[in-house]
């Protein structure tokens, strides 16, 4: 059997994946850190409205994991929460602190 030579070459924390429609160059990695970031938000301001479908949802079918996903299905994935997901940070509703590696803290840096 084959090997894919993507995955040989492929580095998911230091090779760029995506641009997304604030000219963020994005990692595979930092594209799944920041969907988890979503999810969480989803599932903890979810549960103070008593709504645990999210949550269920994951137990019942399981969940693959964005850093298990492969560069196609991170994309997608990454798009339907790309707004979300700067909303939350503007507005400090993030539960986790952003990666050291995302691109957002240079512009945080730009801004001191």
């Amino acid at each position: 059997m084959g090997t894919r030579l993507l995955d040989i070459i492929f580095d998911k924390h230091d090779d760029l994946l995506y641009e997304d429609e604030r000219a963020m160059k994005l990692t595979h990695y930092i594209m799944a850190e920041r969907c988890l970031q979503e999810q969480m938000a989803g599932i903890f301001n979810d549960k103070g409205e008593g709504d645990y479908e999210i949550l269920y949802d994951i137990l019942e079918n399981g969940f693959k994991g964005f850093h298990n996903m492969e560069p196609s299905e991170l994309i997608d994935e990454y798009k339907c929460i790309e707004e979300k997901w700067y909303d939350l940070y503007e507005t400090n509703q993030l539960y986790t602190t952003v990666d050291e590696d995302d691109p957002i803290n240079e512009l945080e840096k730009e801004k001191i």
